[in-house]
């Protein structure tokens, strides 16, 4: 039972949300589910991106899941190749036109972009040799799945959580990479890894970021107005936004923490006028009370503002996009079911709109 606790609360969520249709499990019927072998083919939602004007791109991939790694495929498994099915859907509905991307060559898909006609894939490969070290990776597939290159950017056990195209049609990836203080005394920590690559698929440079060589990850990277980006991802109990410069050098630093509470940033929008739109979550979990947040950062790094909100029943939260100067668009998965939420809410945190699309069975 302990175990199962266990695996509930690091399993990402994202990769199990279509084995049940009612979208407020309760305990008992997740841990029924952990319980089995989850083996089987499923089709499972696994991100959502914003491409355009309220329309997103949603990927699912068919693939076993195995429940004790949460990784696709078995244990054995050295690589794995499976149909990613790419969507648009928008709050109005699921669109029926979709790509089906034949045999994509990555061990565990975290994000998937389309860029021009083809799609750029982030994730991690998995050595099975060398003692389950993951690396991070980015590869670029034309609309049949083919691989066009593949570029390993992590430099040890390292996982890749999200991308975004620079204006030289390169790529900046942010995750997480793990560090060792003492191999010998096995002593080390994940830092915040940022990781640049070339329109050819080559790796520039890979740089690690950290409080005082303390544990920190990255979760999602936005563009800013003068060629810099914004980094968002959290420390051993904050959530950590901060700015660098084109060559990966640090211009601020803001956090996010609630009281006793670990927090986690999601989501970054740049607002094209005074800042950025972070969104995140306290407790991390992804289980029934936890409480989301929004909040604005200026140019400068400083916080104007927060709000908490609560959507009342498990989920997993993916975008955040503003579409009038009060009011954002907040999208996510409902775990557990096949649906998708399109949220619409105020400064103040306060739900304007609420439209639940359901995905075809």
């Amino acid at each position: 039972m302990k175990r199962l606790l266990s695996l509930l609360v690091t399993l990402n969520m994202a990769y199990v949300n279509c084995y049940a249709d009612n979208s407020d499990a309760s305990m008992k019927d997740m841990m029924k589910l952990l319980s089995k072998g989850l083996s089987e083919k499923k089709v499972m939602p696994v991100n959502i991106q914003l491409f355009g004007q309220d329309n997103y791109l949603l990927f699912e991939r068919n693939a076993p899941l195995n429940r004790m790694t949460s990784h696709y495929g078995s244990e054995e498994t050295k690589e794995i190749a499976t149909n990613c099915i790419i969507k648009s859907i928008n709050s109005n509905g699921l669109s029926k036109k979709r790509d089906i991307l034949n045999n994509v060559e990555m061990f565990k898909i975290t994000k998937i972009y389309k860029a021009d006609n083809k799609y750029i894939v982030v994730g991690y490969e998995q050595d099975m040799s060398s003692h389950h070290t993951h690396q991070a990776a980015i590869m670029s597939v034309d609309k049949n799945g083919k691989t066009l290159w593949k570029t390993i950017v992590g430099t040890g056990k390292s996982y890749s959580e999200a991308m975004v195209q620079t204006s030289s049609n390169g790529y900046m990836i942010v995750g997480h990479d793990f560090i060792w203080q003492s191999v010998d005394k096995y002593q080390g920590n994940y830092h915040l890894m940022v990781a640049k690559v070339n329109h050819k698929g080559e790796r520039v440079w890979t740089k690690h970021y950290s409080l005082d060589g303390g544990f920190a990850k990255g979760r999602n990277i936005e563009k800013t107005n003068d060629g810099g980006f914004v980094i968002i991802g959290e420390t051993q109990s904050k959530a950590w936004i901060f700015k660098i410069d084109a060559s990966g050098d640090k211009v601020w630093e803001t956090f996010f923490d609630t009281p006793k509470t670990p927090d986690r940033a999601y989501a970054a929008h740049n607002n094209q006028q005074d800042g950025y739109i972070i969104l995140g979550r306290s407790n991390r979990s992804g289980l029934i009370g936890d409480k989301s947040w929004i909040m604005k950062v200026n140019y400068s790094g400083k916080t104007e503002w927060n709000r908490h909100f609560e959507i009342g029943t498990l989920f997993d939260l993916q975008t955040v996009n503003q579409i009038q100067p009060d009011e954002f668009v907040v999208t996510g998965f409902f775990p557990f079911s096949k649906s998708i939420f399109f949220m619409n809410i105020d400064l103040d945190g306060g739900i304007v709109s609420k439209n639940i699309v359901k995905l075809e069975q």
